[in-house]
């Protein structure tokens, strides 16, 4: 690709990830369009450069000055950028109250350890069960020359440490035998702990990984009523359990705010991903980095502790998470319901929650660095 076109294309990225608050697939998805080459090997090569760039952005800023346009901060940072200079949350490229906020939780070395380890893509695959065999599924990612390792703790987990093709691009992965799904994002429904014949709701289920894992671990046993607030992410996760293998049944799909529903009888168990920052998923997509405010933080964190309080009204039994590293969207929440439940520690392997609460050892943390997980906050609760 010529620089031009390449500096084109990187920038148009930008432009979609800080202007329109897209995600970098998406915002790469648009830039490339009618630009880029066919050739995969190029395509990917490409895709890890723009994911570079959205990582780097803040840097760039703190580096250069330059905010616009967005062509002239790609070529600044194809030339590279001079750091030595910086202050530690500008080399590291986070928000400087990010930053500081994550080291008063956990000092310098852990905090720089952390947000480092953000810095890099982890990939995980979940085996489907409802689909294949774990012994079939890994001989087909030994044919395809997958470089792996399956999880100790979670043993239906693979994590992919090198492939020769993109992980959406694999055989299993194509045919749902395995499914791209962080391990914190799987030690969530661990801490649930379904079983067959249980009665589940799922209060914000879409895009229905949690609800097909549920599924999947009682073998199409338990009974679960997925709501979600957005009726296209519904329907989208009804057409997704579906190809997953899930037994649709023993599923009712309800578009609606969790928090106004009525039901006659109580759930054995609650499951409650609430919405939230997604700061534990800026590994993922970098571009959260720009999106991320003290305001949006305390906006999910009004959120969360509504659903909650519906939460512990619909069963006795609740698992609560998000996938955030603020504590304003974990500990604080159960601040209001920890004198009337207890927490059970249902995740040996997880670190405690942060010290700023009494009741940390009781509630888990999933972190980049310690785990090689998204960053993530469970808690189990029970009346």
């Amino acid at each position: 690709m010529r620089k031009g076109t390449l500096v084109k294309v990187l920038a148009a990225v930008l432009f979609e990830v800080v202007e329109h608050r897209v995600s970098i697939e998406v915002a790469f998805k648009r830039a490339c369009k009618g630009r880029c080459a066919k050739s995969l090997e190029e395509r990917e090569g490409l895709y890890e450069m723009a994911r570079k760039l959205v990582s780097d952005y803040i840097k760039i800023i703190c580096a250069t000055g330059l905010k616009r346009p967005y062509s002239r901060i790609v070529r600044s940072w194809l030339k590279g950028v001079e750091e030595s200079h910086l202050p530690e949350w500008c080399r590291l490229s986070y928000p400087k109250w990010f930053y500081f906020k994550l080291l008063n939780l956990l000092g310098d070395v852990e905090t720089r350890e952390l947000l480092k380890a953000m810095n890099e893509r982890i990939y995980w695959l979940r085996i489907n069960t409802l689909k294949s065999s774990p012994e079939e599924v890994l001989k087909e990612l030994d044919e395809e020359g997958v470089d792996y390792v399956v999880d100790r703790d979670i043993y239906y987990m693979v994590r992919v440490k090198n492939s020769p093709k993109p992980v959406r691009l694999l055989k299993p992965v194509k045919e749902f035998k395995a499914i791209p799904q962080d391990k914190a994002s799987a030690a969530v429904i661990e801490a649930l702990k379904p079983e067959k014949g249980d009665t589940i709701i799922d209060m914000s289920f879409a895009p229905g990984m949690k609800t097909s894992l549920i599924e999947m671990i009682t073998e199409n046993g338990a009974k679960v009523v997925a709501v979600d607030l957005s009726y296209r992410r519904a329907i989208m996760g009804h057409y997704l359990l579906r190809r997953l293998g899930v037994d649709m049944s023993k599923v009712w799909i309800i578009s609606a705010d969790a928090a106004d529903l009525l039901f006659r009888s109580k759930f054995d168990k609650v499951l409650l991903d609430a919405p939230c920052s997604n700061s534990g998923a800026i590994g993922k997509d970098p571009g959260l980095k720009t999106t991320i405010t003290e305001g949006k933080i305390s906006r999910y964190s009004s959120i969360q502790k509504r659903l909650l309080e519906k939460a512990l009204s619909l069963g006795d039994e609740v698992v609560y998470s998000t996938c955030s590293l603020m504590p304003e969207e974990g500990e604080l929440v159960l601040e209001s319901f920890v004198r009337n439940v207890d927490l059970i520690r249902a995740i040996p392997w997880a670190s405690n929650g942060y010290e700023i609460v009494d009741f940390n050892e009781d509630v888990m943390r999933l972190f980049p660095h310690r785990h090689l997980t998204e960053g993530f906050f469970i808690a189990k609760l029970r009346s």
